[in-house]
């Protein structure tokens, strides 16, 4: 059975959201680390540890 991540739109992000995603799947967290290398900053630090002030910014 194939599983799908759905993502709702901007302003529904909380901290920490897809950590758990990223801690147990490899393929995953390959694809958040391919991320944090074309954006050129490590979003996953915003995600797993930033504040929902800094979620909210529409840079991120």
């Amino acid at each position: 059975m194939a599983t799908a991540y759905i993502f709702p739109g901007q302003g529904s992000q909380f901290p920490g959201m897809g950590k758990d995603l990223y801690d147990s799947n490899e393929q995953a967290k390959a694809l958040f680390e391919k991320a944090n290398e074309i954006l050129g900053f490590r979003i996953t630090d915003i995600m797993f540890n930033g504040t929902a002030e800094e979620l909210k910014e529409t840079k991120v």
